[in-house]
């Protein structure tokens, strides 16, 4: 359970078929569909750049109304106004401790994805592929650096 706003949100793990394409697609969207781990890149700094995607991306408020469900409601029960809902509620607040329990929750399905295979991962095989175009073009960042991991300390 999340409280935002003073509401409180059950996390869907899964629902109905037309969930799983709306969260699909929302996820394409972003271009996190496929994603790829340069090489030297760490699983920690391919995490922080799928993140910072995501947070960069306005169908952020979308993927978070998609998997945030107003507590005690059936995840069944779940359609796309409902999730336009959410979304427009989540875009509103504005309390330090709702952004912190978002930013929380967002790393939190950035987690999830990879872990129900809803993000795909690719590596390269050498840096030399990565320093010749081969990022994919949806990839909002150049190739994590070493001292960029290191930097971010989120």
């Amino acid at each position: 359970m999340l409280t935002l706003g003073g509401r409180e949100f059950d996390v869907i793990a899964s629902s109905t078929i037309e969930w799983d394409v709306t969260l699909l697609n929302l996820v394409q969207g972003c271009g996190l569909a496929d994603v790829t781990m340069y090489a030297g890149e760490t699983a920690e700094g391919m995490a922080h750049r799928v993140f910072r995607s995501l947070m960069s991306s306005p169908a952020v408020f979308e993927i978070l109304g998609c998997v945030l469900i107003p507590a005690g409601t059936d995840p069944l029960e779940w359609r796309p106004p409902l999730m336009h809902e959410q979304a427009e509620f989540i875009r509103r607040l504005h309390l330090p401790a709702d952004k912190a329990a978002i930013n929380s929750h967002i790393k939190n399905i950035v987690a999830g994805f990879f872990l129900q295979g809803i993000v795909s991962v690719r590596t390269l095989p050498n840096a030399s592929n990565a320093l010749n175009g081969a990022a994919p073009p949806s990839s909002p960042s150049p190739p994590a650096s070493s001292t960029e991991s290191s930097e971010n300390g989120e």
